[in-house]
């Protein structure tokens, strides 16, 4: 995904099916952002690792799979 900054930083609204909020919208289009750059707006490519992805929240349930479900009461009454 990028980040398309709009020469307006105050712009809020749709362009081209983008929606921005004080200069700022977001898309992975590429021949959208191409438009947007050949029109003077700013453009920030995301690389995969700042994007969201599952692949973290995998991690955290794969680890948690170590841990003991629960522990068994071994105390003698």
């Amino acid at each position: 995904m990028s980040k398309i900054i709009a020469p307006n930083k105050q712009y809020s609204g749709i362009s081209a099916g983008v929606t921005f909020v004080n200069g700022v919208g977001e898309t992975y289009d590429s021949n959208l952002i191409a438009w947007f750059e050949s029109h003077g707006y700013e453009i920030e490519k995301k690389t995969q690792g700042e994007e969201a992805t599952t692949s973290g929240i995998k991690k955290i349930t794969e680890d948690s799979e170590d841990r003991p479900k629960s522990v068994k009461n071994t105390s003698k009454k």
